[in-house]
C-alpha cells in the first residue's frame, strides 16, 4: 500500500476511489479489520461460511478491478500487483477443504482431484483468484486436469493411489451439443455399445500411428453412441461410461492426422456436426473435438469463439480482395489511389500472416493470388515514382514518420513499402546514409549493436535450418511405400543403414535395429522426431516401417549437411542458443546422445539435430546434471563446460531465456497428445524389456502396492507414460534449478516467471 501511495503521489490524476477499493480488499484479507487501525474492532462484518465469504471477497476485488480500469498505465501496474498479492494472501489462507468447497460452489468440477503435491499456490487458489481473468489459460488447464483425472478414474485407473470407488465424486450430467441426438438405452444396450467401442479401440491401439481412417471413424462413432445413451429408467446419461470412453479416445487420438480423420469428417458433415467454415479455421485436434459429443461445453465454446474470430478475419480479407480486384480493373494506379490500395493489400497480408499459425484442417481461402498480383502492381508502379512522391506516400499511409521518410533513399523507401505490403511488423530501419569515410560499417560497435547482430544471425540460422528440413509426410503413405532392398550406406553408428528411393523421389536412409527388438527402437526414433518437431526444433521427419520384413526407421537424407565443428569456442551466439533449446528437448525425450556428430550444419548455416534412437534409453534413472554423461559428451555439455571455463567465443554466453521458447511449446502440448504419441513406444518397449523397463517396473510396483514380479507389461508402459508426462510438465522448474545450481547463472531464476505470461 505504501508503494502504491507513493506512485499515486507522483501523478496528477485522482486515485482516491481506487485506493479506497484496494483498502477494502485489504480489510477483508485482514479478517474485516481496517489495515490503518488494526487494533480497532472489525470494520467489515464477514460471514463465517467460506462460500459466502468468498462471495464478498470476489465482489470487492471486482470493484477494485473496475477502479483499476480508470487508472493510467503508470499507476495501474503497481495497483494490480498489490491487488494480486492480496488475492493470493486471502486464498492462501484457506484450507484445501475450504478451497474445494468454494470451487465446487463456483462451478469447478471435481475439485478434489487437483492439488496433490501440497505446493503453494494450490491450483484451486489460482482458479478462484478473481484478479485473474476467468478465461485465462492457467484456469482452463486446472479444470482440464481435474476432468482428465476423473475420466481416468472412470476408465479403471488409480489417481493418487485410489480408485473411483474410493473417491467421493458427484455424478455429472453432460448436455449434448447441437447435432447430437440422445437415444434410450437399457444397461444391456449400453454393454453392447461398450463392447463395440472396445473392439474399435483395440483396432486403433494395435495399428498405432498407422490406424486407418475407417478405424478412427468407427472409434468415434461408438464413443458418441455411448455418450448419447440415456438410461431408460432414470432418463439420465451414463456418466461413468461416458468419461471412460472419453479418456480412452483422448489417449488413442492425441496425435491423429488429418488423413486419419477424413472418413469421420465426411460422416460428421453429412450429419450436420461440422461445417466447411470450421474445417477452414480449426486445426486437426479442434476438428476432432467438435465431432465428439463428449467434448466439454467450455472447450466447445472456446472452439466456437476461434471459428467466429477467424471467420471474421477471412471475411475481411475477402472484402479487401474484392476491392483490390475492382481497383486494378478500373485503370492504372495513381498517387490518389495508391494509398487505399496499399492498405487493402496490407489487410489481406495480415490475415495471411495470421493464418500461417492456424494449421487448419483444410486450407483457408486467403486470397493469395489477388494479394500477390496487387503487390506486384504496386511495387512496379512505385519503382517509377519520384523520391519526393514516395516519401509523401509512405508518410500519408503511416508506413514511416516524416522524419524517417525525409532521409530515406528510394531503395529504402521501396523496402519499407515491400515490408508493409507483406505485413512485416518490424520494417527495414531507416537511417541516414553514412559518409564515404565511415569505417567498419558492418561491425557492431556497441552492446546494442552486438545484440542486434546476434538477433539477426539467430533469425537467419533458424530460417536456414527449417528451410533445409524436408516437410513431414503422412505416416501411412510412407508405411505403404515399397522401399526395396536398397544399397548399403557407410555412415557410421551402431545400426546397419541402407539407402533407398523414397516416396517423394529423393534419397532416403533406412536404419535397422542393431539387435532385433521387435521394432521398439524404430518406433522410439519415429516418435521422438515428431515430439522434437512439436518442440519447434528443425528435425528431419522419421517414420517407422519395414524393409525386407525387418523393422526400420526411414528418413529423407539431408544433403549437403555436415557435423558441427567440435569446438565450442567457435560457435556463435545463435549456435549456443539453439544448443540450449536442443538440451531442453533432449531432456524431455531422455536422449543423452546429442554429440557433435548428431548435430548437422546445413549448407546455409542452420543446425539440425539427428538420430533420436537412444531417446528414453535411461528414462527413470537419468539425471539433469552437468556430470551425467552416460555414453558421450553432448554438444550442450561442451557449451556448459566452455561457459564455466570462460572459453566461449567473444560476446557469446549461455542464455537461459533461450530455453523458454521450447519449454513454452512443450508445456502447451496436451498431456493426452504426449501420451498418445508415445503409446506404441511404451508398450513395444515394455514387451521388449528395454533398458528403461526396470525403473518403470519399480515405479509401477510402488504405485500399485505390489511386488515388482507381479507388475504387468501394461502397468510398466503406463508408468513410462506417466513419467514422460511428468517430465514434460516439470521442464521449467527443472531447468531453473539446472541453470541456477549447475551453471551458477542467478538470472536464470527469471525463467520460472516467463511461464506465467
Amino acid at each position: 500500500m505504501q508503494h502504491f501511495a507513493a506512485v499515486c503521489a507522483l501523478t496528477e490524476e485522482p486515485a482516491n476511489a481506487a485506493e479506497e477499493d484496494l483498502k477494502f480488499v485489504a480489510g477483508i484479507v485482514a479478517g474485516g479489520v481496517d489495515p490503518a487501525d488494526p487494533h480497532s474492532p472489525p470494520a467489515i462484518d464477514l460471514p463465517d461460511d467460506p462460500v459466502e465469504g468468498y462471495g464478498v471477497f470476489s465482489a470487492a476485488v471486482a470493484g477494485a478491478l473496475a477502479a483499476e480500469s480508470q487508472l493510467s498505465d503508470t499507476v495501474a501496474g503497481p495497483y494490480h500487483q498489490q491487488l494480486q498479492a492480496l488475492t493470493a494472501e486471502y486464498l492462501g489462507d484457506l484450507a484445501p477443504e475450504e478451497l474445494e468447497t468454494v470451487a465446487a460452489a463456483s462451478g469447478f468440477e471435481h475439485p478434489s482431484l487437483v492439488g496433490f503435491s501440497g505446493q503453494a499456490p494450490h491450483p484451486l487458489a489460482v482458479w478462484l483468484d478473481p484478479s485473474i481473468p476467468a478465461d485465462a489459460a492457467a484456469k482452463k488447464k486446472i479444470q482440464a486436469l481435474a476432468q482428465a483425472r476423473h475420466d481416468a478414474l472412470c476408465a479403471g485407473q488409480e489417481i493418487n493411489g485410489k480408485n473411483l470407488g474410493q473417491w467421493d465424486l458427484p455424478s455429472a450430467s453432460l448436455a449434448l451439443p447441437e447435432g447430437f441426438e440422445s437415444w434410450l438405452a437399457t444397461d444391456a444396450d449400453l454393454a453392447e455399445a461398450q463392447s463395440d467401442f472396445d473392439a474399435a479401440a483395440a483396432q486403433v491401439a494395435q495399428h498405432g500411428t498407422g490406424a486407418q481412417p475407417e478405424q478412427i471413424a468407427s472409434l468415434l462413432h461408438w464413443e458418441n453412441r455411448i455418450v448419447t445413451a440415456q438410461n431408460v429408467e432414470s432418463g439420465t446419461d451414463y456418466g461413468t461410461a461416458t468419461a471412460a470412453a472419453r479418456h480412452h479416445v483422448d489417449e488413442l487420438l492425441g496425435a491423429v492426422t488429418p488423413a486419419q480423420l477424413s472418413s469421420a469428417v465426411a460422416a460428421a458433415k453429412d450429419q450436420g456436426q461440422i461445417t466447411d467454415a470450421q474445417l477452414q479455421t480449426l486445426d486437426t485436434h479442434q476438428v476432432l473435438q467438435l465431432m465428439r459429443a463428449s467434448t466439454p461445453a467450455v472447450e466447445r465454446q472456446d472452439i466456437a469463439d476461434t471459428v467466429a474470430e477467424r471467420t471474421a478475419l477471412l471475411a475481411n480479407s475477402a472484402t479487401c480482395a474484392a476491392h483490390v480486384t475492382a481497383a486494378l480493373e478500373v485503370g492504372p494506379i495513381s498517387l490518389s489511389t495508391a494509398g487505399g490500395l496499399i492498405q487493402e493489400l496490407r489487410a489481406i497480408a495480415e490475415v495471411h500472416a495470421a493464418a500461417a499459425s492456424w494449421d487448419t484442417f483444410v486450407a483457408a481461402p486467403l486470397n493469395q493470388a489477388v494479394m500477390h498480383a496487387g503487390q506486384a502492381e504496386v511495387l512496379a508502379w512505385a519503382d517509377k515514382q519520384k523520391v519526393g512522391d514516395l516519401r509523401k506516400l509512405v508518410t500519408d499511409t503511416g508506413i514511416a514518420t516524416s522524419l524517417d521518410a525525409a532521409v530515406a533513399t528510394k531503395s529504402k523507401l521501396s523496402s519499407l513499402l515491400h515490408g508493409h505490403l507483406n505485413a512485416v511488423k518490424n520494417a527495414v530501419p531507416v537511417t541516414p546514409a553514412k559518409s564515404a569515410g565511415s569505417s567498419q560499417q558492418g561491425k557492431p560497435r556497441s552492446r546494442f549493436g552486438m545484440q542486434h547482430a546476434q538477433l539477426v544471425a539467430a533469425l537467419q540460422q533458424a530460417q536456414a535450418a527449417h528451410s533445409a528440413v524436408p516437410k513431414p509426410m503422412d505416416a501411412a503413405a510412407v508405411a505403404a511405400w515399397d522401399f526395396g532392398s536398397g544399397t548399403p550406406a557407410n555412415l557410421g553408428g551402431t545400426h546397419p543403414k541402407t539407402l533407398h528411393t523414397g516416396p517423394d523421389g529423393t534419397t532416403w536412409i533406412a536404419k535397422r535395429e542393431s539387435k532385433a527388438q521387435g521394432g521398439a527402437i524404430t518406433q522410439t526414433e519415429a516418435a521422438a522426431s515428431r515430439l522434437a518437431a512439436r518442440a519447434g526444433l528443425p528435425v528431419v521427419p522419421v517414420y517407422a516401417t519395414k524393409v525386407d520384413g525387418h523393422p526400420v526407421s526411414v528418413q529423407p537424407l539431408l544433403a549437403g549437411a555436415k557435423p558441427i565443428s567440435g569446438s565450442a569456442s567457435s560457435w556463435s551466439q545463435a549456435d549456443v542458443d539453439e544448443i540450449v533449446r536442443l538440451h531442453v528437448t533432449s531432456w524431455a525425450l531422455g536422449n543423452h546422445d546429442a554429440h557433435h556428430d548428431n548435430v548437422l550444419r546445413t549448407g546455409s548455416g542452420g543446425l539440425v539435430p539427428i538420430d533420436q534412437g537412444q531417446s528414453f534409453k535411461n528414462f527413470g534413472s537419468d539425471k539433469l546434471k552437468l556430470g551425467y554423461r552416460p555414453s558421450t559428451t553432448a554438444v550442450y555439455h561442451q557449451v556448459y563446460d566452455a561457459h564455466l571455463a570462460g572459453q566461449l567465443g567473444k560476446g557469446v554466453q549461455v542464455n537461459p531465456a533461450a530455453a523458454h521458447a521450447v519449454i513454452r511449446r512443450l508445456e502447451s502440448v496436451p498431456d493426452a497428445e504426449w501420451r498418445a504419441t508415445l503409446h506404441t513406444v511404451a508398450h513395444a518397449g515394455a514387451s521388449q524389456n528395454l533398458t528403461w523397463v526396470a525403473p518403470m517396473r519399480a515405479r509401477a510396483a510402488k504405485t500399485h502396492g505390489i511386488a515388482e514380479s507381479a507388475v504387468t507389461n501394461t502397468q510398466v508402459a503406463e508408468a513410462f507414460l506417466d513419467h514422460a508426462v511428468e517430465r514434460k510438465q516439470n521442464l521449467r522448474r527443472d531447468f531453473v534449478k539446472f541453470f541456477t545450481g549447475e551453471l551458477k547463472i542467478a538470472s536464470a531464476s527469471a525463467l520460472q516467471y516467463l511461464g506465467k505470461t
